[in-house]
């Protein structure tokens, strides 16, 4: 996004933990008011199963952040879209945007839309289950090497002694 650079305003102040939505203690978001359009965007660096996000405004001008679109998206594809109508309320309020159904996202994305109009948020929190992260699913067959280490459990029927080559399929 866009910062504002006269005391402050900065998008990272978005998600320093500080909820406080007030302008002079620094911990408040906003775009150049001559911005078209403006957004603020968080890159998670992974992709995470979220099934909430709050998003805090600030206690003065809440209007800038009024009739907003926050968009979830996954590898540069949008997979979720909320649209708020009106102006969110004020300092001091999570406003908790729940999820029907979790969500694997990298991306959140806060955008108003228009001519001059300017952004302004006090903290955004994206809430995802824990070790979420998307990871392939195993194979449906075991391959034929053996493994390094031993398996965690034993087999069933477990053999007298070490066999010359690996069985080509593991026993149940």
């Amino acid at each position: 996004s866009s910062d504002y650079q006269s005391g402050g305003g900065f998008s990272d102040v978005a998600v320093d933990g500080n909820t406080d939505g007030n302008w002079n203690n620094g911990s408040v978001t906003a775009t150049y008011q001559s911005s078209k359009d403006p957004w603020w965007t968080v890159d998670l660096e992974n992709g995470y199963l979220i099934e909430s996000i709050a998003v805090w405004n600030r206690n003065a001008y809440s209007e800038r952040l009024a009739d907003f679109v926050l968009t979830i998206s996954r590898d540069g594809v949008d997979v979720y879209t909320y649209t708020h109508a009106g102006v969110l309320a004020g300092v001091g309020t999570a406003n908790e945007i729940k999820l029907s159904q979790p969500v694997t996202g990298d991306k959140v994305k806060i955008q108003i839309f228009g001519e001059e109009r300017i952004l302004s948020l006090a903290e955004v929190q994206v809430f995802a289950f824990c070790g979420s992260e998307i990871t392939p699913s195993p194979t449906s067959s075991p391959s034929i090497k053996p493994t390094a280490l031993p398996t965690v459990s034993p087999t069933a029927s477990p053999t007298a002694g070490p066999t010359a080559s690996p069985t080509a399929l593991p026993t149940v």
